[in-house]
């Protein structure tokens, strides 16, 4: 159902089972799954891929060309999953080519209201990012992680699967997976065991206690980092191993 008020650019298919609410506007290289809620003055910018079941709340601007002084124009995308609600007035840009071309938002994610994701940036399955976080250029989230309300994560960090970072608080260097951080400057403070255990289909108490060793080396032990990082990788969980790889770049949140 489109409402009469709203502007579809008529090359956009809306499925039957998707809704535009008042006022919104759809731009040319739109793509719509099914059973989508567009509420009222949202605007999609070309080049937005939204999968089904997603709901996006009153005044949301999704796809707007990234604040990026090297962008001039280039065609790219912002990827939305299935079941993933943006609320209000939060904004997301889509990527540059430099980037790679793609924002990402996996399935299952929660965007907040008066929230930013800067362009270029990967936000995994069931993260949850509270109220007027803004993420800058680049950032990665891993599954699960939670973002609390009023953070800013600098350009091209990274937050870890399953960790928790507290609400006002500025990250400037990445948090591991399954870590709680806090403070200003930002710290490591514990073992995020609440993910862990709402997640016990996934994590046995082996599991636990491996991901506990891992961040007791990470963060207690008296050895050379390089020490402990290749332990980590030969023999941490697996999610450890995927976050000290390929893109990290080699800062920490301290102790």
């Amino acid at each position: 159902m489109i409402h009469p008020t709203a502007l579809v650019h008529p090359s956009v298919t809306v499925p039957p089972t998707t809704v535009i609410g008042p006022w919104s506007i759809v731009e040319k290289g739109v793509t719509l799954g099914e059973n989508i809620v567009v509420e009222s003055r949202v605007h999609l910018y070309e080049g937005v891929k939204i999968d089904d079941h997603c709901h996006i709340y009153d005044g949301a601007i999704l796809g707007a060309p990234p604040q990026d002084l090297k962008y001039s124009g280039e065609s790219t995308v912002l990827e939305i999953g299935k079941n993933t609600v943006i609320r209000e007035y939060a904004t997301l840009n889509r990527g540059t080519i430099q980037g790679g071309g793609v924002t990402q938002i996996a399935e299952d994610v929660l965007i907040m209201a008066y929230s930013h994701i800067g362009h270029d940036c990967k936000i995994s399955k069931g993260a949850v990012i509270a109220n007027s976080c803004q993420l800058g250029g680049h950032v990665k989230l891993g599954e699960y992680a939670t973002i609390g309300g009023v953070t800013a994560i600098q350009q091209r960090n990274m937050v870890g699967a399953y960790a928790f970072v507290g609400g006002t608080y500025k990250v400037d260097k990445d948090v591991p997976p399954f870590a709680k951080a806090y403070g200003n400057p930002i710290r490591y403070g514990g073992v995020n065991l609440h993910a862990l255990y709402l997640h016990q289909d996934t994590f046995s108490k082996d599991r636990i206690q491996l991901i506990e060793r891992n961040l007791n080396s990470l963060y207690k032990k008296k050895q050379p980092f390089k020490e402990i990082l290749k332990e980590i990788q030969e023999n941490g969980d697996p999610l450890f191993k995927e976050f000290f790889k390929g893109e990290w770049k080699g800062t920490l949140i301290k102790p």
